[in-house]
């Protein structure tokens, strides 16, 4: 019987485990080629933000810390191509390794070029490279978002570039692979084939071990995201970070704190409220007692109306004196020198979202990104809420905001803090940017429901919020696109998007300012209570300060009122606004709830989510990094930090239990 000519080939295992591991460790270095290009493609871009006498060190320094902190990037995912591909041959001969590896490839490259083009957008918005906020994108408008980023930030084009960008990744490591078979020959022609086998794998575990820390072999010498930011300059800080390092820090960052307050129970509680009442003990099985003060007697006549401005992105920097030169935050300026007020300098948002500054000035509680809005205990109305406190006093209580009652639950959220009467979109006429009616219309809107009788009206703006929409043609005493240019340094990058930042800052600043003008003139016997929801976002400062990125003004105006009421080392934030409010208008002796301090009163701690500030440093809660303020040359002691570290945990210890159990402390209720 003749026999056939071409025998079936046998399966030689040793040849494909050789082959199959060069091409994962190709992959490998594909992918820290592929990071370091996007790392220094993220430099070029922006360039015109690294300080005047950045060296070349510095740069170099930055690509190196970036490179071994991408080895646990490319080590992460170069362990699917391996254990799937190579492996897995092993035990099923005819599985396909190189094509999953292909494809697992081309998943990881289009991925790594849409995050590259994500970041940029996100950089210039939040002046980071993600970071926690990015977490809470679908408890926000989602639609508005995506709006957003099409229209301010060209995501069409972006996500187009990034396909593109990958097509040419893809096609470069397609040819890369090819260098697999002369390189895996000298071991492919090896007679102790066991020899060499076991030399790979182990070389792997010391590898696996540099990889993963960073590019050393010990925990002191390791690079992670805690200590990555080895650099003086904030852009070369987040450079370091890849796109997978940045979100994997801001995903530990959101977890960590959102998880801190799993275990809570009655007696960590009580431990807590009794170290912030100053007690040895907490006797009470309701936080009532804690939330309870007396006020001790109005500082002005009683207003007839109490209007509490939350401005969208309002941040302190352009009110500081070194940006006087800047006509963008004129208006508040001059309501602080032509009015009786109080300006408070030492003040921070309660985190960095909307919705976050929103309900924590509202209700005198921290918003410790719990969503409180969404929470079951929101339903009923929170005994701290300044609605339902001043509703009590007499006021009529009003909700204004430009944009949808569908907007982080809003509407819904409003009503059950029992507020009489809400404002939305449509009842402003229903013309505006994805996020609301523009302020402008909006302010003119909101006056024409103000009647003789006493009301407390929260306002909730949103011009000054990307997409920037608001035409500033139509606004002839804001500077032109030229005028607006003198301000901006000459190596700025995208000078248009910052005269497009400027000019609309300057809008909603304008705008407020007419408002509050034209409400004391028409009732001069009212409050006005002047914060911004949060800062955080854009600065004319390359590297700025925390105390710059991060703080928003509160400006209080009001008959009667002085500056030298403030105490001089007064700070807080935005849940101490009820208790502020609280303490200017009531009868002495009025029982009020807040878990905030009046900033009259001795209030001396501003309480971020993430960040603290005194009227000496301002520092981050989740280490003890700090910094000076400018006119501080005093740092708080080891002891001092501790209390504060302490204290912002027992705030929000408490506060988590209201928001996730409520009032009682009986272990029934955990």
């Amino acid at each position: 019987m003749p026999t056939s000519k071409h025998k079936k080939p046998t399966f030689d295992r040793y040849q494909a485990f050789i082959f199959n591991f060069t091409q994962d460790c190709l992959f490998f270095l594909f992918l820290l080629i592929l990071l370091s290009i996007y790392r220094a493609a993220f430099l070029i871009n922006f360039h015109s933000l690294l300080l005047p006498d950045t060296s070349a060190n510095d740069i170099a320094l930055t690509m190196w810390y970036g490179l071994r902190i991408s080895l646990k990037t490319a080590g992460a995912l170069f362990l699917p191509s391996f254990v799937l591909g190579t492996l897995l041959q092993q035990l099923y001969p005819r599985w396909q390794a190189q094509r999953m590896r292909f494809i697992w490839a081309c998943i990881c490259i289009t991925g790594l070029s849409l995050l590259f083009q994500s970041r940029i957008p996100y950089y210039h918005e939040f002046n980071n490279a993600f970071g926690p906020f990015v977490f809470n994108t679908l408890h926000d408008d989602v639609w508005a978002i995506v709006q957003t980023a099409i229209q301010q930030y060209h995501a069409v084009w972006r996500a187009l570039g990034a396909l593109a960008c990958a097509a040419v990744a893809i096609f470069c490591f397609k040819w890369w692979l090819r260098l697999a078979m002369p390189i895996s020959r000298p071991l492919l022609v090896i007679q102790r084939k066991w020899v060499a086998v076991l030399c790979i794998c182990v070389l792997l575990v010391p590898t696996a071990v540099f990889v993963r820390k960073g590019g050393s072999f010990t925990y002191n010498g390791s690079i992670y995201w805690k200590n990555a930011a080895r650099m003086p300059q904030h852009l070369l800080n987040e450079a370091i970070l890849d796109d997978i390092q940045a979100l994997y820090k801001a995903s530990r960052i959101y977890k960590q704190f959102t998880n801190s307050f799993n275990g809570l129970t009655p007696q960590t509680v009580k431990e807590a409220a009794a170290r912030l009442m100053g007690e040895k003990e907490y006797n009470h099985d309701s936080l009532l007692p804690l939330l309870q003060h007396q006020a001790g007697g109005p500082k002005m006549d009683k207003p007839r109306h109490i209007f509490v401005i939350v401005a969208e992105t309002y941040m302190l920097w352009p009110l500081l004196d070194k940006y006087n030169h800047l006509p963008i935050a004129q208006g508040l300026n001059l309501l602080r020198k032509n009015y009786d007020s109080i300006f408070i300098p030492h003040f921070l948002p309660s985190s960095n979202g909307t919705m976050f500054g929103l309900t924590s000035v509202l209700l005198g509680m921290p918003e410790i990104n719990l969503l409180t809005a969404n929470r079951l205990s929101a339903q009923q109305p929170y005994e701290t809420a300044l609605s339902v406190q001043l509703r009590k006093q007499g006021y009529k209580t009003r909700f204004f905001y430009g944009g949808f009652p569908s907007w982080e639950n809003v509407g819904i959220f409003m009503n059950n803090q029992q507020i009489d009467e809400s404002f939305y979109y449509a009842d402003f006429g229903g013309s505006g940017g994805v996020w609301g009616v523009e302020d402008k219309a909006f302010l003119q809107g909101v006056s024409q429901h103000i009647t003789e009788e006493p009301s407390f009206n929260l306002i909730l703006t949103s011009s000054n919020h990307s997409p920037l929409v608001v035409d500033m043609k139509q606004e002839p005493q804001i500077p032109d696109e030229k005028q607006m240019g003198q301000f901006i340094p000459p190596e700025t990058a995208d000078k248009a998007l910052l005269i497009q930042r400027l000019q609309h800052f300057q809008y909603a600043d304008q705008y407020i300012a007419q408002f509050v003008q034209d409400m004391s003139q028409k009732y001069p016997d009212s409050l006005f209570i002047i914060t911004g929801d949060h800062a955080d976002r854009w600065t004319m400062q390359s590297n700025p300060s925390l105390y710059e990125r991060l703080s928003v003004p509160l400006l209080i105006v009001g008959k009667g009122l002085k500056q030298s009421m403030l105490p001089a080392d007064a700070a807080g934030s935005h849940m101490d606004i009820p208790a502020t409010v609280l303490e200017l208008v009531l009868p002495k002796g009025t029982e009020y709830y807040s878990l905030g301090q009046s900033l009259l009163l001795g209030q001396n701690l501003a309480l971020h989510a993430y960040y603290w500030e005194n009227d000496a440093a301002i520092g981050e809660l989740s280490s003890d990094t700090l910094e000076l303020l400018p006119e501080s040359s005093q740092p708080p002691s080891a002891q001092e930090l501790k209390q504060i570290h302490q204290t912002a945990k027992d705030i929000q210890t408490v506060a988590a239990w209201r928001i996730l159990h409520g009032l009682e402390l009986s272990p029934q209720t955990h």
